[in-house]
């Protein structure tokens, strides 16, 4: 096209300004749009993972007492030294691992490190074989913390290091 005045190039060049207005007010929509929609998704998700750590507190918690019981229970016949307060000495300092196992999994699950149901069951599952190996050995009446028995132990090694 042959531009006939002056006139002809404003026209044309504000039809630009106005399309190219338009264009970058629909980006800014658009981009607009997409931030709400990341910011709706991540809450949903957050909701969910918040959802999930109570629903597998709820049921680890209850198997916690059992895996608990399993471990408290034996200490009372294998610890016959110190009467009623070395046993409790031993099961404060087993639910002490237990909570800060616990507390841990949950800070992991709530910031998106690990899956819900590995993070509430970790404190659980970690001290159930605790658990049934401490129940294994009062069935068997074993001396597991009889000091007398670690020397005999120690003893024995320091013998085969000697020979090696």
């Amino acid at each position: 096209q042959k531009i006939k005045s002056v006139n002809d190039l404003i026209k044309d060049s504000l039809k630009q300004q106005n399309v190219l207005d338009r264009v970058t007010g629909n980006i800014s929509m658009v981009k607009n749009s997409m931030d709400v929609s990341a910011n709706e998704y991540e809450s949903k998700r957050k909701d969910l993972r918040f959802l999930l750590i109570e629903w597998h507190k709820k049921f680890a918690m209850s198997f916690a007492c059992m895996v608990l019981f399993l471990i408290g229970a034996p200490l009372g016949s294998i610890i016959r030294k110190g009467g009623l307060g070395m046993p409790l000495i031993f099961a404060v300092i087993f639910f002490v691992v237990f909570f800060l196992l616990n507390n841990f999994g949950e800070k992991l699950v709530r910031e998106g490190i690990l899956k819900p149901i590995g993070g509430m069951w970790a404190a659980t599952i970690i001290l159930l074989p605790v658990g049934f190996f401490l129940t294994f050995k009062a069935m068997r009446d074993s001396n597991l913390l009889n000091a007398e028995l670690y020397t005999r132990l120690l003893s024995k090694l320091k013998k085969k290091k000697k020979v090696l």
